[in-house]
């Protein structure tokens, strides 16, 4: 690799004098135009690693995910990238693959990373807080932290979330409406915030709307289509419903499947409603009727937050931001 030696041999001058130009510091027109043809000449590239040795810190923000083969993730991502590109900031990519120790993982390499910020999705195993440690030294190290759709659990982070109970109860208060007697349940593992919420949500609809909740209508496993058609399977086979209200769109998608493989019709037989509202609900057949998570508007807002607090813009007591969803009907429900 080129070195600000090299360059200072190229121009003719001495590496403190290199090293001023990069740092836009104070020398002569006649001086940095040498040294500005020198880098060009020779391809320099700034070493961000040793610079961060130096002032202890880095224009890097990093990002963990569960998994970013779940078509949701890249929209915010894309968001968080767009904005930070904006403010002279990159991006770094952790994936878990919604497994506790991947986090952990990730966490440490980010610490040697030296990384300004860390927006930090949620964990779909396991206990999330055993990564509380990690993150407690990074905080003290200067890392500012923002929690997307994940609690903070004591934790003084700012955290941005969608009411996902307000989003499973308008899904479900709607097949309700149309009609619905039998509103089958599935979602992920039971425990996760995500789906407490929206079970909530779904159970209090139920009630609202006069049905009695069926505990042999509700089904719980993973978050991919695979999943949403094994769990539709089985309430086909032991109960079926006359409509389903699902956790998220891959779930609704593997679940469309399984009904149509059984030869019923989507929504005369069974209504689907899903959550998220990915590029995919409105190109499967029938088009899917989905609660939006806005989720380009959450990665902005996160990355919007985060980069403030690292610039000293934004200095108040960690923030607790609720989106509201909204629900879109298509052709499913």
């Amino acid at each position: 690799m080129v070195s600000i030696y090299d360059i200072a041999k190229e121009a003719g001058v001495s590496a403190t004098t290199v090293s001023r130009v990069l740092h836009n510091g104070s020398c002569s027109v006649k001086t940095r135009i040498k040294v500005e043809r020198a880098i060009e000449k020779l391809g320099y590239i700034p070493d961000a690693r040793a610079s961060s040795l130096k002032t202890k810190t880095t224009k890097s923000i990093g990002v963990i995910v569960p998994d970013i083969a779940n078509p949701i993730y890249p929209v915010s991502i894309k968001a968080m990238y767009n904005l930070a590109r904006s403010r002279g900031y990159h991006l770094i990519l952790g994936n878990t693959y919604e497994r506790t120790d991947e986090e952990i993982d990730i966490l440490q390499m980010f610490s040697r990373e030296r990384i300004a910020g860390l927006i930090l999705g949620v964990c779909k195993s396991g206990d999330e807080t055993m990564c509380h440690p990690y993150i407690k030294d990074m905080m003290r190290a200067g890392v500012n932290v923002v929690f997307c759709g994940r609690l903070r659990n004591g934790l003084d982070v700012d955290e941005i979330t969608v009411d996902n109970q307000k989003g499973a109860y308008k899904a479900a208060q709607y097949l309700a409406r149309i009609g619905r007697k039998r509103i089958a349940f599935i979602a992920g593992k039971r425990a996760l915030y995500a789906t407490q919420g929206r079970l909530n949500g779904y159970l209090q609809a139920l009630k609202k709307s006069g049905i009695t909740p069926d505990e042999s209508l509700m089904r719980f496993d993973e978050w991919d289509r695979q999943s949403g058609q094994k769990m539709m399977e089985s309430l086909l086979k032991h109960n079926r419903p006359d409509a389903v209200f699902c956790g998220n769109d891959l779930l609704a998608i593997g679940a469309m499947g399984a009904i149509e493989d059984a030869g019923l019709r989507i929504p005369e037989d069974i209504a689907i409603v899903g959550f998220d509202d990915i590029e995919l609900a409105s190109i499967v057949r029938p088009k899917l009727t989905t609660v939006v998570q806005p989720q380009d508007k959450i990665g902005e807002i996160a990355c919007s937050l985060l980069l403030d607090r690292i610039e000293g813009v934004e200095t108040g007591d960690a923030k607790e931001i609720m989106l509201d969803p909204d629900l879109v009907i298509r052709d499913s429900a």
